[in-house]
């Protein structure tokens, strides 16, 4: 239809669980349990290596484990403290509205357990790199 949202992931680190965005690919998506928060969402599953990708709210790259961010927007976004720089305070390319995203994209999957994700690379991102 005519929901749109963007999607924000770690940095490429070699597919390393918990601080890398995953490969190109068709992946099945299941319902589960964030159970850090206590809400329904969706995991994405047979990642090589990988387990627990969940689908969930998140601005920066600081919202994420290895885990997927959605949003409605991109935007810039102050964070306290910048991962990989420690430098406080930084002004960071992120997405905004991600609650609002993330109500959308589950009430668009009302009803589903289960559903595929296709993700796709933007142009010119590696597809290896050394850590």
């Amino acid at each position: 239809g005519d929901l749109q949202w963007h999607t924000m992931e770690e940095d490429w680190r070699n597919n390393m669980p918990r601080v890398s965005c995953i490969p190109e690919g068709r992946y099945k998506l299941a319902r589960t349990i964030y159970h850090k928060h206590g809400y329904e969402t969706f995991e994405v599953m047979d990642v090589p290596g990988r387990t627990r990708i969940l689908i969930h709210p998140a601005n920066t790259e600081e919202d994420v484990e290895g885990c997927i961010g959605l949003g409605m927007r991109r935007g810039k976004i102050r964070v306290p403290k910048d991962e990989d720089t420690g430098l406080t305070h930084v002004l960071k390319d992120g997405i905004v509205e991600s609650r609002k995203a993330f109500e959308e994209f589950m009430a668009l999957m009302s009803g589903a357990d289960e559903d595929w994700l296709v993700v796709q690379w933007a142009s010119g991102l590696p597809k290896e790199s050394p850590l």
